[in-house]
């Protein structure tokens, strides 16, 4: 018998200590206990089949993600206690709506509170759709206590405004303890210690090189306690755009890997510049719960007199929700697409080539009718570039040229169509397109005269 087989056998006879210890020394062994560990998944002791699935959890071998879907329905509620837990290993979008799924039927307290807790992780781990079931039982006043608590903590990484609303809904609720949980995010957020930032923000403005590159140096040194003290420096020097940019160009260094840390001072940002560069630094982020964040700022600078009359530029602010809205959509996040559908919507006004490319990662059919109105406004090389994405999303989203979808086109719309359909490929396409089957050679072989 070789050590995985005899770790497996003895999974769920003896006390919660000795499991953890062989459950420690499984995923030391990883996808090599994958398979053993399925089999004990489907035993007809329940400890055994929680065990596995909490190992299976542990190590996150795509194999065992449909064995723990199954688990959220077995007859034992600690063996869906277990695998609603180990659900936490595969943040994907399915597994929220697993966890949803469950959630309405489930009536184990505890299979529930792992529920609630597992979702928290989704969405920290950068799946937002897990938002909205975490809110539903947050908010849910007869749903139990621990459940509510647990669900209420997805408030501490959403935008400080958004968190202060919802936890505002809750201070009047019947529950006490609840109450005085969600009171915590109704206040101003803490003030960040300034750590020797503000020492070194005074020679970051030097016009001596090796004096600014000195100052970066150090600022850079502090990590992530000097972010509240630079968020504050940018919002100050908000009127010079160089200064701003000597700023950004620390706090790109700072909150690389950190840009969830950055990402919560957004909302307390209300001039342009300094906007703008935090949204460009956060956009570069692969952490979806940070990229979350720009849809509070698309939201906030598209109400009415957000900002201050002086910081009321129209075409910049429209340049931010533009950029947000390519960030989003580049990470394949759709939570902003309400507000990208009715910039597609306008009637009057130009494109912008941010929101053309946001359409392009995550439109569909519905848009390319869209896309044909801004093809008869525009002009030149935007005209150009709009025909290119019609093609695009045409072949994503498998429409062919005679889909009904085209039936109800008016004349003049008809015209434009057949006008982006017949015109000839651009010359350069890009880099790694293949070539035109005019300029395709004949394929060569070895025995060819």
């Amino acid at each position: 018998m070789d050590e995985i087989t005899r770790l497996v056998d003895l999974l769920g006879g003896g006390d919660a200590a000795e499991d953890e210890q062989i459950l420690a020394l499984l995923a030391l062994h990883g996808r090599k206990a994958v398979e053993a560990l399925l089999g004990a998944a489907v035993s007809t002791e329940a400890g055994r089949r929680a065990a596995a699935t909490t190992a299976l959890g542990r190590i996150g071998d795509p194999r065992a993600r449909r064995t723990l879907t199954l688990s959220l329905a077995d007859r034992s509620s600690s063996v869906r206690a277990a695998a609603a837990t180990a659900l936490s290993g595969f943040p994907t979008v399915e597994t929220v709506a697993r966890l949803r799924g469950m959630l309405e039927r489930e009536t184990d307290v505890e299979v529930r509170l792992r529920g609630s807790a597992t979702l928290v992780d989704l969405f920290n781990s950068g799946i937002v759709e897990a938002l909205d079931p975490l809110l539903s039982l947050a908010q849910d006043p007869g749903e139990d206590r621990r459940v509510r608590l647990e669900a209420l903590k997805v408030l501490s990484m959403l935008p400080a405004s958004e968190a202060r609303a919802i936890a505002a809904g809750l201070l009047g609720d019947r529950d006490s303890k609840l109450a005085h949980a969600a009171e915590r995010f109704t206040g101003p957020p803490s003030p960040g210690g300034a750590n020797g930032a503000e020492d070194a923000l005074r020679e970051l403005d030097s016009q001596d090189y090796f004096t600014y590159r000195r100052s970066a140096s150090l600022l850079a040194s502090l990590g992530e306690p000097a972010i509240p003290t630079l968020v504050k420096a940018l919002r100050q020097r908000s009127t010079d755009a160089a200064r701003c940019a000597r700023l950004a160009s620390v706090l790109r260094e700072i909150a690389r890997g950190r840009e969830r840390s950055l990402a919560r001072y957004l909302d307390e940002v209300d001039e342009i510049v300094p906007l703008g560069l935090l949204v460009d630094i956060i956009g570069e982020s692969r952490d979806r719960t940070a990229l979350y964040h720009l849809k509070g700022v698309i939201d906030r600078l598209e109400a009415a007199d957000v900002l201050s009359p002086i910081e009321t530029s129209v075409p910049a602010r429209e340049m931010i929700i533009a950029k947000s809205h390519y960030y989003l959509a580049r990470a394949g996040s759709r939570v902003a697409f309400d507000s990208l559908k009715a910039q597609l919507c306008r009637e009057s006004g130009r494109l912008m080539g941010e929101i053309l490319m946001a359409v392009e990662e995550v439109g569909g059919r519905d848009e390319l009718i869209d896309l044909l109105a801004y093809y008869g406004r525009e002009d030149g090389w935007m005209k150009d570039r709009i025909r290119e994405s019609f093609r695009r999303l045409m072949k994503k989203a498998r429409v062919p040229a005679d889909d009904p979808i085209f039936g109800r086109l008016d004349e003049r719309r008809r015209a434009w169509l057949q006008e982006i359909l017949s015109s000839a490929e651009p010359r350069c396409g890009r880099p790694g397109d293949a070539p035109a089957p005019a300029q395709r050679r004949r394929p060569r072989h070895v025995d060819s005269a």
